[in-house]
């Protein structure tokens, strides 16, 4: 997040790799959020974020999409909709682009 904080610029995670210990994830429109909490390695990472400024006004639009698998090898995933906790080393593949508007 903070690198899309250096101008204006779209931000893209193209995919990422490593393991988080917490996870916010938002599963559909009728329920809350729901945290899981231990080990799970990342499956698939995806989204964007596009920051605007406007007389002087940040705004961010956007999100993210993540896939995890638990140590019992069940898969969940979600827009994630709170903070993401690495395990370990997480590596992040992020394209950025400079836009005009």
């Amino acid at each position: 997040m903070s690198f899309s904080q250096q101008g204006p610029r779209a931000i893209c995670i193209i995919s990422a790799t490593g393991a988080v210990s917490t996870a916010t994830l938002h599963q559909d429109s009728d329920s809350g959020a729901v945290t899981y909490e231990g080990r799970f390695e990342i499956l698939c990472l995806s989204g964007s974020y596009l920051v605007v400024e406007e007389g002087g006004t940040r705004t961010r639009s956007g999100g993210l999409c993540i896939a995890l698998c638990g140590p019992d090898h069940r898969v969940i995933g979600g827009s994630v909709s709170g903070v993401l906790t690495a395990a370990g080393t997480v590596q992040v593949i992020v394209g950025s682009f400079m836009y005009g508007g």
